[in-house]
Parts: structure tokens; C-alpha cells; sequence
């Protein structure tokens, strides 16, 4: 009686492991396809979006220009400085910043701002770049007369 459980036992561990086996390969039949269409999908989308970033890329391009649309022209704004106002002069060509120049000034601890600041403006086309330490009275009179004229600019 042993013998037969033992043996059935072994029978049945037998079938179970066959079934398991035949599962396999079928599963494995199964999977190559789906791995070849994974990457055929993948590489699609990756075309997909390479096309949609180039895209992305000139569409931000135009807003930029678009959203700036800044009127060519020379443009004087009256800053104050720490010492005294001066004038700030901004070039615009081509819808950008060409130059900022700053007139006649009594600044003397700002003048560090005065060097510095036309250039970071340029630079990154705004007014809004970071206030030169130890001339901050000086910094934010360039960068509100800046403003000013950027206003005026794209109007």
C-alpha cells in the first residue's frame, strides 16, 4: 500500500512538473514575439518623441521672439543709484537686447554693478538677473530702468 501512494505520488509530481515544462516553452514561443513588438513599439516612440522635442524646440523658439516683440529702437530710462540718478541706455535690434550703457554716474561703491550688469543683461535678454552684491541701491535702479524700457519697448 506504501509502494502504490508513493508510487502515485511520483505520478502525479511527474505530470505536474510535464505540464510546467510544456507551459514554459509555449510561454517562451509566446514571449519572443511580444519582446520583437516591445522593441519595435519603443523604437517608435523614441522617433516619436526626438520629432516631438525638435518640435517643442522651435515652438518655444517662436514664443520667445513672439512674446518679446520688443520694437527696435534706442531707449533712455532715468535710474537712481545709491550717489545719484544716471541714464541707462538699451539698444534693441532685432526684437533683442543688443546693449545696455550706462551714462554719467557718481557711483562709487556701485560701480561694480554698473560694470557687471549691461553685460548679464544682455546675456539673458531680461532685466531680471541677480543684484550685484554691495551695490544692491545701484543694481536695482539699472534693472527697474530696464524694465522700464523693455515696457516701453513692447508696446
Amino acid at each position: 500500500m506504501k509502494k502504490r501512494s508513493v508510487v502515485t505520488t511520483c505520478m502525479i509530481c511527474g505530470l505536474l512538473l510535464a505540464a510546467g515544462c510544456g507551459n514554459t516553452a509555449a510561454q517562451t514561443t509566446t514571449t519572443t514575439p511580444k519582446a520583437e513588438s516591445v522593441e519595435s513599439v519603443e523604437n517608435t516612440k523614441s522617433t516619436e518623441n526626438m520629432e516631438n522635442t525638435e518640435s517643442m524646440e522651435s515652438v518655444a523658439e517662436t514664443e520667445t521672439a513672439a512674446a518679446t516683440g520688443w520694437a527696435d529702437g534706442t531707449y533712455t530710462e532715468t535710474a537712481t543709484g545709491k550717489e545719484g540718478d544716471f541714464e541707462v541706455t538699451v539698444v534693441i535690434e532685432g526684437g533683442a537686447i543688443a546693449s545696455v550703457t550706462i551714462g554719467e554716474n557718481v557711483e562709487t561703491r556701485g560701480q561694480i554693478a554698473i560694470d557687471q550688469l549691461p553685460a548679464q543683461i544682455v546675456e539673458a535678454q531680461s532685466y531680471d538677473v541677480d543684484t550685484v552684491s554691495g551695490a544692491t541701491v545701484t543694481s536695482t535702479g539699472i534693472k527697474d530702468a530696464v524694465a522700464r524700457v523693455l515696457e516701453k519697448a513692447a508696446q
